[in-house]
């Protein structure tokens, strides 16, 4: 593959950046909470990448556009995991800061988000988790055997499958869950207004 384009690898940290001093500058709520968001994914994907980046480090550099100059794993996986998680951690933020504050009924701050964020988090991890020892388990178990990933050691080939396999996970699980925290952010604002006691 083409190595990774210059604006591609630019972009994220600049939004990140001018979002940072947007905020610095004005109490936003939704642009705060876009922050939030890119923070919380992107450092779930940090993290994520660290051990994927040691199971097969071709995951990013074969079967991804290559960063120029990258090879390290422990860049491979900061990198990785900053570049993917903060588009989607933007988006998270905006459609959550949406339901925090549109509508006749209470806003919510940035503080009542902090929690249930990386209780998301939590739940993509073990569900990723869950996922990756699954399918490295069925392989041993079927006796699955790799030899036909161009460009990918055959001693990598298995761990390339696993990681593919537990990525889908995590962004099935990120796009389910950040539904399933807006929809709760709805109706826990809709029973404040009721009267009833919403999270704090």
């Amino acid at each position: 593959m083409d190595p990774l384009p210059w604006w591609k690898i630019a972009l994220p940290f600049l939004l990140v950046g001018g979002l940072a001093a947007y905020c610095a500058v004005r109490a936003n709520v939704r642009a705060r909470l876009m922050l939030l968001g890119a923070a919380v994914l992107a450092g779930y994907g940090m993290l994520q990448d660290q051990v994927s980046a040691r199971l097969c480090p071709e995951y990013f550099t074969v079967l991804h556009n290559p960063i120029p100059g990258v090879s390290d794993p422990t860049l491979l996986g900061l990198l990785w995991g900053f570049l993917a998680g903060v588009p989607g951690g933007l988006l998270l933020g905006y459609t959550a800061g949406l339901a925090a504050t549109l509508g006749p009924r209470p806003p919510w701050g940035v503080r009542r988000l902090v929690g249930p964020m990386l209780t998301l988090a939590a739940g993509v991890g073990f569900l990723t988790a869950v996922t990756g020892v699954s399918v490295a388990r069925h392989i041993d178990l079927f006796g699955v055997r790799f030899d036909s990933l161009p460009g990918i050691p055959p001693e990598n080939q298995r761990g390339a499958f696993v990681v593919a396999c537990y990525h889908l996970a995590a962004y099935a699980g990120w796009v389910a869950g950040s539904v399933g925290l807006c929809v709760w952010v709805g109706v826990s604002r809709g029973r404040s207004l009721d009267g009833r006691a919403g999270p704090v």
